[in-house]
């Protein structure tokens, strides 16, 4: 077993890292894989790989959702047993406040190697012409960055100046592509969907561009991040005008417990004259949200765990649940939206 990368489908999965300690391991080895939702399809191409391996693997695949890297099913391979964590698409998450030590994980980079219509490189140069972006940033994530490097190549030969962001992007995370601001016209994101598009586009002061090769799409992040940010302010103004009892939200997934964070948001709480409330959660949602205010009856909510799930999961709710930099905004009395932290 030699080979660096293992095709699945029109995507490449890096298993140098685990040859590594299949090739260093001499015992028998019980493994838990882990995928997002979008990439569990490489289960059974990498089952079927171990499976032919000169060693005997014990895999058990995941099937609890996966948000990235900040969210490792330790739970499960603690019960399971298993010597080894396999966390397929990500690389490790460098935001964590809290190492996870009890049980090795190996991190397995996925990238999409399908084919692009080269209508989508045409649509991508109209629109960035019609709008005068000609100085642009072009990033990712991890899955799409040897597409993002063809797109910014592309760019380039066509008299574009392109800073290619080489680290991938994160939904919390872009400070390696804001660091461009004010060198830039506009930031592109190729990228399937809307999720890290949009976090960029709430980050940025630049127009935002989402490439989705998946849909064939080009398409303007900006215009959804000011319906979002709308409402965003409407919540900031909303948790302004409630009461001083506050549930500050603490995640419980290893990655994604920021103690830091807590104590400084708590402290600013305080001082504001807020009563804190702390409430933990492995997994948060509006069913768990609606359970813990039926019982405390707090006047708003603030998560550390994951700035994403107040503007896409519990935006609805019937409180104001507020990000960490929403709160601070807020209790500052800022009039620019701070995202995420």
């Amino acid at each position: 077993m030699n080979q660096e990368f293992l095709t699945c489908g029109s995507y490449e999965v890096y298993i140098a890292p685990l040859l590594k300690i299949l090739r260093e391991t001499e015992k028998p080895l019980r493994i838990l894989l882990q995928a997002p939702d979008g990439l569990k399809h490489v289960y059974e191409c990498l089952s079927l790989f171990l499976s032919d391996s000169t060693r005997r693997v014990e895999v058990y695949l995941s099937a609890s959702p996966s948000f990235g890297a900040c969210d490792l099913p330790v739970d499960e391979a603690v019960v399971l047993g298993v010597d080894l964590i396999v966390h397929i698409g990500h690389e490790k998450y460098e935001l964590a406040e809290y190492e996870w030590n009890n049980i090795p994980v190996v991190y397995l980079p996925v990238f999409y190697n399908g084919v692009v219509d080269e209508s989508l490189f045409i649509n991508l140069r109209r629109v960035l012409e019609e709008n005068k972006y000609y100085r642009i940033t072009v990033s990712s994530s991890l899955v799409e960055s040897k597409l993002k490097s063809k797109i910014a190549e592309y760019l380039l030969s066509s008299g574009f100046t392109v800073y290619n962001v080489s680290k991938p992007i994160l939904g919390c995370f872009y400070s390696n592509v804001l660091v461009y601001d004010r060198e830039v016209d506009a930031h592109l994101v190729v990228v399937g969907g809307v999720f890290h598009p949009l976090g960029l586009a709430l980050s940025s002061s630049k127009p935002v561009v989402g490439i989705d090769p998946y849909m064939n799409r080009v398409w303007s992040v900006s215009e959804e991040a000011v319906k979002v940010l709308k409402r965003r302010f409407y919540e900031i103004y909303r948790a302004r005008n409630t009461g001083s009892k506050l549930g500050l939200i603490i995640g419980a997934r290893f990655a994604q417990y920021r103690p830091k964070l807590v104590e400084y948001l708590e402290r600013l709480a305080v001082d504001s004259g807020y009563r804190v409330y702390r409430v933990t959660a492995g997994y948060l949602d509006v069913n768990r949200l609606v359970a813990i205010d039926d019982a405390l009856k707090l006047d708003l909510y603030v998560v550390t765990s994951c700035p994403r799930l107040p503007i896409d999961d519990l935006n609805e709710f019937y409180k104001p649940v507020l990000t960490p930099g929403e709160f601070i905004a807020m209790v500052r009395g800022l009039d620019r939206y701070i995202y995420p932290w």
